[in-house]
C-alpha cells in the first residue's frame, strides 16, 4: 500500500464520485451526511450498546420528571430517540448538530436544533441533567475541546453529568494494512488539527474544565467474521466509517497513501478481510463520565 506519490501530487485534489458533506462554518467534521451515513449510524448505535449493555445513561443517576437532556453531536438522533422509549413523557430531550440533514422530526418531547458544541445557546445555562457525547473524534480540533467541555460545564446544572464516548483503538493488531490505516489517519487528522487521542486525554481536559468526579471506563469490541455476527456488525460499522473518510482523503491528493478512488476503495476492501482474517482484531472504546459540582 505505500506509494511513491509526489509532494505535489499530495496536495492535488483526486477526482472521485463524493457524498454530501456537512457546510457548517469553520467545521472540521469529516464524515459524511446522507442516507447511508443514516444507515450506518443506526449500526453504530447497536454496536456500542451490545458493548455497554443496556444502559444508555452510564452514571448512576436517575432522571425525574422536568429533568432534562441534551446530545451533543446528535446525527440522526437515534440516541436520544432511544433514550425517549426508557424515560417518562416528562423528561424534556434535545439534539444539537452542525448538519441537519438526518434530523428525524422534533417532537413534544424531543427538540433538534443546529448548532455548535463549540458554541451552546447562552440561554442554556445550568440547564441539563444530562449532557451526552458520541465519537466527535472525527470533528473537534486540538483548540475545541476544552472549549465544549467548558460549554458542556456550563451548560449542566450543578450536581448534572457529562458522558462521553470516543474511539481509542482501532484495527489489526499486527496487520499490514491496518497498520499503514493508522499512519493515514494520523497524517489526515493532524492535516486538520484534530485530536486523534481524544480518548487518552479526556480525563485531563474534563478536570481542566472544572469537572469531579471522573470515571473512566473501556470496552474491546471484537470486529471481523472470527468473531460471528456480532463481530461482523462492529467491522461494518467502523470500515463504513474510514470509507466516509474517502472525500476528505482524496480531496488532500491521497496523502502519498493512494492515487485514485479504485485504489482508496480496494485498500477498505482487503482492511475489512484482513480483520476477519485476524483473529483477535478489536475497536477499543473509551467511555468517561463526570460530575459538574453542585
Amino acid at each position: 500500500m505505500e506509494s511513491s506519490v509526489s509532494a505535489e501530487s499530495q496536495s492535488t485534489p483526486i477526482q472521485h464520485h463524493s457524498r454530501s458533506y456537512q457546510t457548517y462554518p469553520g467545521a472540521q467534521y469529516i464524515l459524511p451526511s446522507d442516507e447511508d451515513e443514516r444507515a450506518r449510524l443506526e449500526l453504530q448505535h447497536r454496536v456500542l450498546q451490545r458493548a455497554i449493555g443496556p444502559r444508555l445513561v452510564i452514571p448512576t443517576l436517575s432522571l425525574q420528571p422536568g429533568d432534562q437532556v441534551l446530545d451533543c453531536g446528535t446525527g440522526s438522533g437515534v440516541w436520544l430517540m432511544d433514550l425517549s422509549k426508557q424515560v417518562t413523557s416528562d423528561v424534556s430531550l434535545f439534539g444539537i448538530d452542525i448538519e441537519p440533514r438526518l434530523f428525524p422530526m422534533s417532537t413534544a418531547q424531543i427538540v433538534f436544533s443546529v448548532g455548535s458544541a463549540t458554541e451552546l445557546p447562552a440561554h442554556w445555562s445550568n440547564k441539563f441533567r444530562l449532557v451526552n457525547q458520541r465519537l466527535l473524534i472525527a470533528a473537534l480540533s486540538v483548540k475545541e475541546w476544552p472549549r465544549v467541555l467548558q460549554e458542556i460545564h456550563r451548560t449542566l446544572v450543578p450536581g448534572g453529568w457529562v458522558q462521553l464516548l470516543e474511539a481509542k483503538r482501532w484495527g489489526a493488531e499486527n496487520g499490514d494494512l491496518s497498520t499503514k490505516h493508522r499512519q493515514m489517519l494520523e497524517k489526515l487528522f493532524a492535516s486538520r488539527n484534530l485530536l486523534i487521542d481524544c480518548s487518552v486525554q479526556l480525563p485531563r481536559l474534563l478536570d481542566d474544565a472544572g469537572f469531579k468526579n471522573i470515571h473512566v471506563e473501556e470496552r474491546k469490541l471484537p470486529a471481523g467474521s472470527w468473531a460471528g455476527p456480532e463481530g461482523e456488525e462492529t467491522r461494518d460499522n467502523f470500515i463504513g466509517v474510514f470509507r466516509g473518510m474517502k472525500t476528505p482523503v482524496l480531496n488532500a491528493g491521497g496523502l502519498g497513501y493512494v492515487q485514485s478512488e479504485q485504489e482508496y476503495d480496494e485498500w477498505m476492501n482487503g482492511l475489512a478481510r484482513e480483520w476477519d482474517a485476524i483473529e483477535g482484531t478489536t475497536v477499543d472504546i473509551c467511555i468517561c463520565y463526570a460530575q459538574k459540582s453542585m
